[in-house]
């Protein structure tokens, strides 16, 4: 009889731990297969600019590269900058002869741009998040009419080089 009764207490204990074991798996399973809750808000669409269909948009390398020299600093950069325009395809025109006529002026107006930056700073990475911005305002006053204000929308740092 002892037998018997240790017999039904192993399967007993055998069925308790498969239970257990297998309830567990399932019950994390479950928890781990739950879709994620939703964001506590709900993402806002940014709105999409479309572009004029009149309007082209054009990038143009600048040819000379610019050297900057700053008696403060022991170290020289040179800047490869293009350019991203964005206007009808008369005002482009009008705009290439603008800049071959006004050629030495804006290479003076982005290198004192450029010297300003640099006498702040020479490491390359912060050249080249802090350069664009005064590079375009340096061109756009050069260059900007009264119907085209701001031609350049984006001056693009092709090479950058300290030496």
């Amino acid at each position: 009889m002892s037998r018997v009764s240790t017999s039904s207490a192993d399967r007993l204990f055998w069925l308790l731990g498969f239970c257990c074991l297998g309830g567990g798996f399932g019950v994390a399973a479950l928890l781990v297969m739950q879709p994620p809750p939703p964001a506590p808000f709900a993402p806002v669409a940014e709105a999409v600019e479309v572009p004029d269909p009149a309007l082209m948009q054009v990038y143009v390398p600048l040819e000379e590269q610019i050297a900057v020299a700053v008696a403060e600093q022991p170290v020289r950069v040179m800047l490869n900058v293009g350019f991203s325009l964005r206007a009808t395809p008369g005002e482009l025109l009008a705009l290439k002869e603008a800049v071959d006529a006004k050629r030495p002026a804006i290479l003076a107006a982005m290198l004192a741009a450029a010297q300003v930056e640099v006498t702040k700073s020479v490491a390359p990475q912060v050249l080249l998040k802090t350069l664009p911005e005064p590079l375009r305002a340096a061109v756009n006053a050069a260059v900007g009419t009264a119907e085209v204000p701001e031609p350049v929308k984006e001056v693009l740092i092709t090479g950058l080089m300290t030496q």
